[in-house]
C-alpha cells in the first residue's frame, strides 16, 4: 500500500519538465520567425498585421484546443471538421428560423458537446482504436452535415455577423478575445485541476492511471465533450464571418488541429503537450501563413514549405525531450 501511493507522485510530475522544455524551444521558434519577418518586410511588426494573425488563426486555435485536450489523454479526435460543419447548419438554420442569437449560441455549443460526449461514450465502450473509432464517427457527422441542411447552403441573411467580426474598441476582433480567454481558461483546468492531471496520467500511462483509482472512461468521454464543445463555438465564428454554412465547412480542420497541436509539443499518443505550448503552435502556423503572404509566395510552394516547416519545427521543439531520455529515435 505504501509503495503504491509512493508511485503515484510520477503520474503528475514527469510531464511538466519535459512540456517546460518543450514550450521553451518552440517560444524560441515563434520569436526567431518574428525578428526573421521584421527585417525582411517592415509591415510584419505592426499591431494592425499582429491582431490580422490572431484574428485568422482564432478559429483554428479555438478548435485545436479541444483537440489538444482530447490527445493529452491519448484520444484522437478526426470528427473536429464535420462536427464543426453539423453544429453549423443547426446554428443557420436556427438563425433561419428566427431564434434569439443567445439561443442560437447556447443551442449549438450543446449540439457539440453532446456530440462529442457520444463520440467519447463510443470510443470507450467499443473499445476500437480512438483513430479508427473517430474515422467512422467522422463519416456519420459528414451525413448528418448533409442531412440537416438537405445538402444545401443556408444563408444568415445578414443576422449574427457580430458574433465573428465586431472589433473591441475598433481594433481587438472578439474572436481574438474568445481565443486567448478560452486559452487562459484551458491552461488552468490542464494545469491546476485533478481533471487536467488525470488527462495526462492517463495519456502517459494509462495502466498506470487506473491503478491509481482514475475512471479512464469518465475522463476520456469528457475530453471528448470538450473538444466537441469548441469545434461547435468556431463553427458560430465561421458562419459569422461568411455568412452562412456549408456542408463541406471544416474539411481541412482535423489535419490543421493535428498539426498546430502537434508543433506545439502535444503527443499524439498522449501524456505530453502544454495548452501554452499549442497556443504557440497555432501561432506559429500563422506566421508562417503570413510570412509567405508577405514575401508573395506563390500557394502551391507554400504547401511544401508549410510542411518542411512543420517537420523542423515539431523536431526543434521535441529536442530537449530526446535530450533527455537519451533515446535516439
Amino acid at each position: 500500500m505504501t509503495s503504491r501511493t509512493r508511485e503515484r507522485p510520477r503520474l503528475n510530475v514527469s510531464w511538466i519538465n519535459d512540456n517546460n522544455i518543450s514550450v521553451i524551444y518552440l517560444l524560441g521558434i515563434v520569436l526567431a520567425a518574428i525578428v526573421l519577418m521584421s527585417f525582411l518586410d517592415e509591415k510584419f511588426l505592426t499591431v494592425g498585421n499582429i491582431f490580422n494573425v490572431l484574428n485568422q488563426q482564432s478559429t483554428l486555435g479555438i478548435a485545436t484546443i479541444g483537440v489538444a485536450i482530447a490527445l493529452f489523454a491519448g484520444c484522437i479526435d478526426l470528427t473536429v471538421g464535420n462536427v464543426l460543419a453539423t453544429t453549423a447548419a443547426i446554428a443557420a438554420l436556427a438563425l433561419r428560423s428566427g431564434m434569439s442569437d443567445g439561443w442560437v449560441i447556447l443551442l449549438t455549443c450543446s449540439a457539440g458537446l453532446a456530440f462529442g460526449l457520444i463520440n467519447g461514450v463510443i470510443v470507450v465502450k467499443s473499445r476500437i482504436d480512438t483513430f479508427i473509432a473517430t474515422l467512422g464517427l467522422l463519416s456519420i457527422y459528414q451525413g448528418l452535415a448533409l442531412i440537416i441542411p438537405q445538402g444545401n447552403n443556408v444563408y444568415l441573411e445578414g443576422r449574427f455577423g457580430w458574433f465573428g467580426t465586431y472589433k473591441v474598441f475598433g481594433v481587438i476582433p472578439l474572436p481574438v478575445i474568445y481565443f486567448v480567454t478560452l486559452t487562459i481558461v484551458a491552461y488552468f483546468v490542464t494545469r491546476y485541476t485533478q481533471f487536467g492531471r488525470k488527462l495526462y496520467s492517463i495519456g502517459g500511462n494509462s495502466e498506470a492511471a487506473f491503478l491509481a483509482g482514475i475512471n479512464l472512461g469518465l475522463n476520456k468521454t469528457l475530453a471528448y465533450g470538450i473538444s466537441g464543445f469548441c469545434a461547435a463555438f468556431t463553427s458560430l465564428i465561421v458562419i459569422s464571418r461568411v455568412g452562412q454554412s456549408t456542408p463541406a465547412m471544416g474539411a481541412q480542420y482535423p489535419l490543421e488541429t493535428i498539426a498546430a497541436a502537434v508543433i506545439g509539443g502535444v503527443s499524439l499518443s498522449g501524456g505530453k503537450g502544454t495548452i501554452p505550448g499549442v497556443f504557440m503552435g497555432v501561432i506559429l502556423l500563422g506566421l508562417i501563413r503570413n510570412s509567405l503572404n508577405i514575401l508573395r509566395v506563390p500557394s502551391f510552394y507554400q504547401y511544401i514549405m508549410l510542411g518542411a516547416v512543420i517537420i523542423i519545427a515539431v523536431t526543434i521543439s521535441n529536442y530537449g525531450s530526446i535530450r533527455k531520455s537519451g533515446s535516439p529515435g
